[in-house]
C-alpha cells in the first residue's frame, strides 16, 4: 500500500455516501484497518437486525438486556419470545454447572478423599502428577511429618550402603 492511498478523494466521499457509508467509517476502513480503496468504498456497512419495541419492552421488563437478546436469538437461535420472557441464570448456578461438566476426576472419588482427610489439592496431585489410581489416591491416609522421616531415613541409608559396598569392593580388587 503506497503513501497516496490513504488520500480519500471527495468523489470518493460521495460514491461511500451513496450506499450508506458515513466519512467517519471509509476513513476507519482505509487508513486504521488497511483495506483497499475499491473495497472500502463499494461495500455496504453492516447493520444490526431491528427487533420490535414490544420485544424489548417486555425483555426490560424480565431483566433481560439487549445484548442477551441478541446473544439468545443470533448465536444461540432461540426465537425472540423466549429469547426476551426466559430469565436470566444466576452466575454461580452457570458456573456450577459449567464445573461439574467439565469436571476431570469422578466426584465419588473426590468426596471419598475429603471424609479420608485428603485435601482436593493432595488428591488432584496423587492422581495426575504421581499416577496413581483415584481409588489408592482417595483411600490411602497422608503420611504423618515422623513417617516421611523414617522413610527418607532409609532411603538414605540405602543409597550410603550402596556407595560403601562400592568403595568396598575396589578395596578388596587392589588387594
Amino acid at each position: 500500500m503506497q503513501v497516496y492511498d490513504f488520500y480519500i478523494t471527495p468523489e470518493e466521499y460521495e460514491e461511500a455516501a451513496k450506499i450508506g457509508i458515513t466519512k467517519k467509517t471509509l476513513d476507519k476502513r482505509i487508513r486504521y484497518r488497511g483495506w483497499d480503496k475499491e473495497k472500502a468504498v463499494t461495500t455496504p456497512p453492516l447493520t444490526r437486525k431491528e427487533y420490535p419495541k414490544e420485544i424489548l419492552e417486555l425483555a426490560k421488563r424480565n431483566g433481560v438486556c439487549i445484548s442477551t437478546l441478541r446473544t439468545r436469538v443470533n448465536k444461540l437461535g432461540w426465537d425472540m419470545y423466549k429469547a426476551a420472557t426466559e430469565p436470566i441464570e444466576d452466575k454461580r448456578i452457570t458456573v456450577s454447572r459449567a464445573y461439574s461438566k467439565n469436571r476431570k476426576l469422578p466426584k465419588k472419588y473426590l468426596e471419598t478423599a475429603r471424609a479420608n482427610g485428603i485435601s482436593d489439592h493432595a488428591f488432584y496431585d496423587r492422581v495426575t502428577k504421581y499416577k496413581w489410581n483415584l481409588e489408592d489416591a482417595s483411600t490411602k491416609p497422608i503420611m504423618t511429618p515422623s513417617e516421611i522421616g523414617l522413610m527418607t531415613k532409609e532411603k538414605r541409608q540405602k543409597s550410603l550402603d550402596l556407595i560403601f559396598a562400592k568403595s568396598r569392593a575396589r578395596k578388596q580388587v587392589q588387594l
